[in-house]
């Protein structure tokens, strides 16, 4: 690579991802190398970008078999990303018509953005709206137009977006739910799928047999953590706490009446 197209690459790299590449002369060869890679650590919208990128150069090395690889379809809501990261920018207030799945009417309502997250296929906007105590989260499926106003907001200067989310499982968030120390049993092959994928950072392996492992997890059980361990309710016993035993129990008590019912 000439030395100038080199330089040129470097600095789209510094400016997007925030890591310095140097190029070096090892015997015969030139190598890079990133002289920052504390910079990597813990950040995880750089490891995402890196990620991104190189799947990206990846595949489209690869057009010769598009046929022969399927992807996921695209996080939903993305057209309205930018009207909101930029106001996170500015720190401005955004006016938004929304309307949730279980409500015919929309309504139109003045959020402060505080953070973004994307989760299973959503983008999520977090916000906060003075006429509750908490940010809420709404989902940019569902928002029907929004824009920027000129009304500037202050955030909070001890708001840690990856704080904020530490203690739940997924986007719901529910501080009257208290942190709880879980305790799963996951029978084979879950077991394997959760040693490659934790379900929450804080996952931890108690113990395991040939045919099951027992994983411990501190968080707030809220609904998306239930739906989670709903959707694997043929492989996986919620030990500990009692409370939430018992409430899987008579959730999974509901669900075999209505099939009943419906016989």
């Amino acid at each position: 690579m000439y030395r100038s197209m080199f330089n040129r690459r470097r600095k789209t790299i510094e400016d997007m991802f925030g890591l310095c590449i140097e190029c070096k002369k090892s015997g015969k060869e030139y190598v890079y190398i990133i002289e920052n890679e504390e910079a990597l650590k813990d950040n995880n919208i750089q490891h995402w970008m890196l990620d991104s990128l190189s799947i990206s150069n990846l595949l489209m090395e690869s057009r010769s078999l598009k046929d022969r690889i399927i992807l996921e379809k695209i996080p939903s809501g993305k057209q309205y990303l930018s009207t909101i990261i930029n106001a996170m920018k500015l720190n401005l207030k955004l006016e938004m018509t929304y309307r949730k799945f279980n409500q015919e009417i929309p309504y139109t309502i003045t959020v402060e953005p505080y953070a973004i997250k994307v989760f299973k296929q959503r983008w999520y906007m977090l916000a906060n709206n003075y006429k509750r105590p908490e940010p809420s989260i709404y989902a940019l499926d569902r928002i029907l137009s929004i824009q920027e106003t000129n009304e500037p907001f202050k955030l909070p200067k001890d708001f840690d977006a990856e704080l904020f989310f530490k203690e739940y499982y997924g986007v719901l968030c529910n501080s009257d739910k208290k942190v709880e120390r879980i305790v799963v049993r996951a029978y084979q092959p879950l077991m394997h799928y959760l040693r490659t994928l934790p379900l929450h950072h804080s996952q931890k392996e108690l113990q395991s047999t040939p045919e099951y492992a027992d994983f411990e997890y501190h968080l707030r059980p809220t609904f998306d953590f239930l739906q989670e361990l709903f959707s694997q309710i043929n492989e996986i016993e919620v030990l500990e706490p009692a409370s939430l035993r018992r409430e899987i129990k008579e959730l999974t008590t509901e669900i075999m009446n209505l099939y009943d019912n419906n016989e």
